[in-house]
Order: structure tokens, then sequence, then C-alpha cells
């Protein structure tokens, strides 16, 4: 995991690509669609007109969860609070975040898959800490990220069977654990532990078992819940959660880095021989997890996905900058997003995406 420094850094990265969007790797090998950075911009313009007057983006249960994505796909593209021209946004969008806290720290109370809230609010916040000029209002978000950590140790406290240990499910009492709510649980962990919230090593490696007993050695990808067959969001899942919390390998330019795990190999070849198609359950979901997992293990890898993603969300985008909703996700605002944090993968401007 990365250190208070480190999320410093990352915030000077962000402030300097609002003046220059388009920041890459020096070493990554992937030429970017020209056409990439003003779609990014389209989608931003749209996202701002649909946030409410209370700063959230989204109606109905789930719009804690989608309005912390919203914010940090403004994040990943370079504008922090109240700066540069979505600068109010952001600010707004952190304010209504932080307007949900309760005392116990749980942001999951409006509907019974709450921990995808709780997972998804502390890693938005966490991103948002490190670029927040305000030092009252670091203040407060630190606190409140003590509390909603506090939250995500408990419920993976809880006592299950041995195939369960160490993920996370549904609700924080939840006896059973999946990959998808994991991911966004670990990853918020991760996240706030660079604004510097304590989090114990052993939560993070506890984490780390049960990605690898989600892994199908039949299969050679990851799925939803142990014993069952891989999928392509749950591999991208897992495959990205070895890499950030597990440190079994690194980006390697020109060539896929197999790292100590063979399951990373193994994995990464998985992305590329199952695009995202229209059959993908949740394919916004899984062609986020698919490109953060590729852009970790670069090479072939990174070229093959990121094409095939970023291909398909151009192509897809409306005349308004959105991208429409797809069978269950949850409306436009979600949709766009998840785009734009796709597309901006290789920005690489979330501090908690970088080793």
């Amino acid at each position: 995991m990365e250190s208070p420094v480190k999320t410093a850094a990352a915030a000077l990265a962000l402030v300097a690509a609002v003046l220059s969007p388009r920041l890459t790797r020096a070493d990554d090998p992937v030429a970017l669609p020209p056409a990439l950075d003003a779609a990014v911009a389209r989608a931003t313009d749209y996202l701002a007109k649909q946030q409410n007057a209370d700063g959230s983006f989204a109606v109905g249960e789930y719009k804690t969860a989608v309005s912390g994505l919203s914010v940090m796909a403004f994040l990943a593209c370079g504008h922090t609070p109240g700066a540069g021209r979505y600068g109010l946004v952001v600010r707004n969008g952190v304010d209504f975040l932080l307007a949900q806290s309760q005392p116990d720290g749980y942001y999951g109370k409006s509907h019974d898959k709450g921990m995808y809230d709780q997972g998804i609010v502390t890693l938005a916040l966490a991103e948002a800490y490190g670029v927040e000029p305000d030092e009252a209002r670091r203040q407060r978000m630190h606190a409140e990220l003590t509390k909603a950590v506090k939250v995500i140790l408990d419920a993976q406290a809880v006592h299950k069977a041995e195939k369960d240990a160490g993920g996370w499910r549904y609700k924080p009492d939840a006896p059973d654990s999946d990959l998808s709510l994991s991911g966004w649980n670990a990853l918020a962990l991760r996240a706030a532990q660079d604004a510097g919230v304590d989090v114990p090593k052993e939560a993070v490696q506890k984490a780390v078992g049960f990605v690898l007993r989600c892994y199908s050695g039949s299969d050679k990808g990851f799925s939803y819940q142990p014993g069952t067959a891989a999928q392509v969001g749950p591999t991208g899942i897992g495959l990205l959660g070895l890499y950030l919390l597990d440190g079994a390998g690194g980006h390697s330019a020109g060539a896929n880095n197999s790292g100590a795990r063979p399951e990373l190999s193994e994995a990464a070849k998985y992305l590329v021989a199952h695009p995202v198609n229209d059959a993908t359950p949740f394919q916004y979901y899984a062609m986020y997890y698919a490109t953060q997992a590729a852009n970790q293990a670069g090479g072939e890898t990174w070229a093959a996905v990121f094409k095939a993603t970023s291909t398909r969300l151009l192509a897809a985008q409306a005349k308004d900058g959105s991208w429409p909703k797809l069978g269950q996700e949850p409306g436009e605002a979600y949709a766009t997003s998840m785009a734009v944090l796709t597309l901006t993968v290789p920005y690489g401007l979330l501090p908690v995406y970088q080793r």
C-alpha cells in the first residue's frame, strides 16, 4: 500500500491535469484513440448537468453510490474540489457524500446492498481527500473515513465459513462474501490508508486470501464467488486486487509481467480471450475492472483490452455525452461515470490505482 506522501504527489498530478488533460505513462506503448479526450469532455459536461441541487448525481435507492462514482469520474479527469471548470461540481458532490454520513459510519442504509455504498463512498472520499485544499474539510473527511473504515473492517471480521473469510457481501453482518463487494471494499481500505487512516495489514492479507479462493483453476479466471465459473468482471477484480493488494507483480512495458503468482498471467490471458460483448453481465462494470486490471498487467494485455473497451465505449456514446443504461445497471449517470472511469485509466490520476 502507498503512503500519504504518494497521495500528495498524485494530488499535484491531478491539479496539473486540469491544464493538460491527457497524462499518460512514459512507458505506455498504447496509442490512445484521437477521439478519447473529446469524448471524456462531453461526458463530464453531461454529468455536470445531471447534478441535483443537493450535490448528488442520481435519484433512487442507489443515489449515494452513483454519486460517489460520479465524483471519482471528475477526479479521474483532473477536476478537483473548488478549482477549475468543474471545481464547484466536485465540491458539491463531495459535500453530498459527507452529508450522507451516519453516526456509526455506515453509508448503505437506504437499500439491502448497502456495502456497495460503503466501499464506493469510502473510496471516493479518500481520493478526494488528497486534493482537498481546505484544511477544515480535510479534517472532516479524515474523521468520516475513519468511521467508514471501521464499518468495513467490522463487516470483514464477521464469522464466516472458510471459503468466504476475508471478503464482503451486501450487508455489514452478511455471513458470506462475493468478489464484487470485496473489490470495492478492499480498494476502499487501500485508498483510506493512503489518506492516513490506520488499516491493519491482517485485513488486507485476509482480503487477498478471499480473492485467491475465487480463482477458478479450470477456467483460468476469477469467479463471483468461490467454486463458480469465471467471468470477465470478476476476473478484472481479482487480477486488479492481486496487483494492488498483494504486491505480487508490476507493470512491465512491452510484455506481460506474470509476477510471483501464476494466477496473474492466467487471468491476464483470460481478459484478452474474453472481451466484453453484448452478452456480458453488467457491461460497464466489467469494462471498468478489465481495463484497470489490464493497465496493471501492461504489455499485450493492456494493449488488447484497452483497444477493445475504448472502441466499444466510444462507439456507444450518445450525442449528449452520456452512455445508455444497460440491463440492470442503475441509469445513465452510473453508465456515464463508469465509462469515464474506464476511458481515463491511461490518464493515471486516481492514487488508489497507482503502485
